[in-house]
């Protein structure tokens, strides 16, 4: 697991406002959707959605050049309370598909928190509770199982990576 904390460049402005869109109807309503996830845990993807944003603005987009990783793809992610991401393994379809990669053990993951946690806001990789305060980032690399959950009375945001590493 990769962990470590980067400078804070942005404010709350800087996400909070944007055009928010539904990610189960950015996929054709489908939340199992580019998820490996356990059969029984379907019934719970059944009302799973998050919001993202896939147009992130060029601040966060340099945000990510400090990893260094290739064909980086850069989202805000959105939460609000109540959603519960079972723990699963991202498939990484459309990434795997448009950069020919057959090894997804080369794909890495960087979540980071863009505000302090607040109560009942969670990530979990594998058996690690991953907390901290805004600028806190964690990874993981390919099949790697983990979780996200706000389970908490405020919106919870982070900026995904998703990249190559040498």
């Amino acid at each position: 697991m990769m962990l470590g904390k980067i400078p804070i460049t942005w404010d709350d402005k800087d996400y909070i406002d944007l055009p928010w869109v539904s990610a189960k109807e950015s996929i054709g309503g489908d939340p199992t959707a580019g998820f490996d996830i356990n059969k029984e845990y379907l019934d719970c993807f059944k009302n799973v959605d998050h919001y993202k944003i896939t147009d992130v603005p060029k601040k966060f987009i340099k945000l990510a050049e400090q990893f260094k990783l290739k064909n980086t793809v850069v989202v805000l992610s959105k939460m609000i309370p109540g959603q519960i991401l079972p723990f699963h393994i991202d498939k990484y379809s459309h990434y795997s598909k448009k950069y020919n990669i057959k090894d997804k053990s080369k794909i890495k993951r960087i979540i980071i928190f863009l505000e302090n946690i607040k109560p009942g806001h969670q990530l979990w990789i594998e058996n690690q509770f991953c907390q901290g305060e805004a600028g806190s980032y964690f990874g993981w690399s390919g099949n790697t199982k983990h979780m996200a959950a706000n389970l908490g009375e405020t919106d919870r945001y982070v900026l995904q990576i998703t990249g190559l590493q040498d």
